[in-house]
């Protein structure tokens, strides 16, 4: 076991007191991810990279190896998640394209994409978020729902599908 300041670390598992030392730490790191998530996401997203980085290095505080190295540990998870939220907003700009055909419709008949997806029955609407909203392939979606990864591939076709008659639709 070894302990600098008020982290103690070791590979079993973890006390209440390394918790709350663990928090107590965070607390006074978060201003500093802040700064850095905002010039990487933006303000519209930093708040919740900070509570994934928390999250996240709180579950696995029993995987840092030198405590000294604390600040730079944290700030290298909110860095990492940093990137993750710009590849899947990236993910998502390259398949929506793929999804629907961009066309304008008439202003009165103009049936946003968002509405047309909330339209879709619940276990394909989750498919279609899952998959195009949050990045997963297929496989994980498949774990997540309950279902077997090909069911799942048959449900987002059924979706885009679904989605795509509802725009030409919406386009008449």
């Amino acid at each position: 076991m070894i302990a600098i300041g008020d982290l103690v670390t070791e590979r079993s598992p973890t006390s209440a007191a390394d918790l709350a030392s663990f928090d107590r730490q965070f607390a006074d790191l978060r201003p500093r991810l802040l700064r850095i998530c905002t010039g990487l996401v933006g303000a519209d997203h930093a708040e919740d990279v900070i509570q994934d980085t928390y999250v996240r290095s709180r579950s696995r505080i029993g995987q840092l190896r030198d405590p000294l190295r604390f600040d730079a540990w944290v700030a290298r998870t909110a860095v990492n998640l940093c990137y993750n939220t710009h590849r899947s907003g990236r993910r998502l700009r390259d398949r929506l394209p793929r999804l629907v055909a961009a066309r304008p419709a008439a202003a009165d008949r103009d049936v946003g994409l968002r509405e047309l997806i909330e339209r879709l029955p619940p276990r394909e609407r989750t498919v279609v978020v899952l998959h195009y909203g949050h990045g997963y392939q297929t496989d994980e979606i498949a774990a997540k729902v309950g279902t077997s990864p090909s069911n799942a591939r048959t449900i987002l076709f059924r979706a885009r599908r679904r989605l795509a008659e509802q725009l030409r639709q919406a386009d008449r």
